[in-house]
């Protein structure tokens, strides 16, 4: 495994021993206690992800993650000990992958660092049976082996968070028919993660920001009440 976790928290007792518990289980953890800190550690070249208490001495958490998103895609699961749903949804919309609030289990926090970083999700193929490297849909190209999404116009590069390209993939391997949340959770999340509606929409949200043009009433991303979300543009699968 040998991934690499940067654990962003001033809580000295529980960084401690969140480091023994991840490196028992097969990761490389580093850890700060400040967002200057942080900024310092941070490497989008060998940080596979971050752990990040929004409560820092000297910075607030949603600005770090801001700024770490800002420079990388790199996933992030937000800490809180504030039981509150704006900061939840606005660090979802800065680009948090995920967030657990304090106190939680440390196998929980597990889990849902697993499941971060278990996607994307097994390959697709085509029905020729190769597989899909590439989906083309609106004018862009989603490129599944990078991890990225790139308009065709002027081969200009849109950042996606993982949660973000997970969800876009999701959708425009099923262009045209109704994802069920149930659906969307299981490709972002897991099984094992249990996460909110108001999440998938955050990211559907942000997702949208990046990829509808504001010279077009309607949204590439529909949503249907009761069921789910569809990407109505039609795509186009390449091996």
């Amino acid at each position: 495994m040998d991934q690499s976790i940067l654990i962003v928290d001033d809580d000295m007792q529980l960084t401690s021993f969140l480091t023994r518990f991840l490196i028992k289980h097969g990761y490389r953890a580093q850890t700060a206690s400040s967002g200057a800190q942080a900024r310092v550690l941070f490497d989008a070249d060998t940080c596979d992800l971050v752990v990040l208490d929004l409560n820092l001495p000297d910075a607030d958490g949603l600005d770090i993650a801001k700024e770490i998103r800002a420079r990388a895609v790199t996933p992030i699961i937000m800490l809180t000990a504030r039981d509150e749903v704006f900061d939840r949804i606005v660090g979802l919309e800065i680009g948090a992958d995920d967030y657990l609030t304090k106190p939680y289990e440390p196998r929980e926090l597990l889990a849902r660092i697993k499941a971060v970083l278990r996607r994307p999700h097994p390959k697709n193929t085509t029905e020729g049976g190769g597989e899909i490297s590439a989906i083309q849909f609106d004018g862009f190209e989603l490129d599944l082996a990078k991890h990225s999404l790139t308009r065709q116009a002027d081969d200009q590069p849109i950042q996606l968070t993982s949660a973000e390209f997970s969800l876009l993939r999701a959708l425009a391997l099923c262009a045209g028919r109704v994802l069920t949340r149930g659906h969307i959770m299981d490709e972002l999340y897991g099984n094992n993660v249990s996460i909110t509606d108001r999440s998938i929409d955050a990211h559907v949200s942000r997702l949208r920001r990046k990829i509808d043009s504001p010279s077009e009433p309607a949204s590439l991303i529909q949503s249907v009440r009761g069921e789910g979300y569809v990407l109505t543009a039609k795509a186009e699968m390449f091996e």
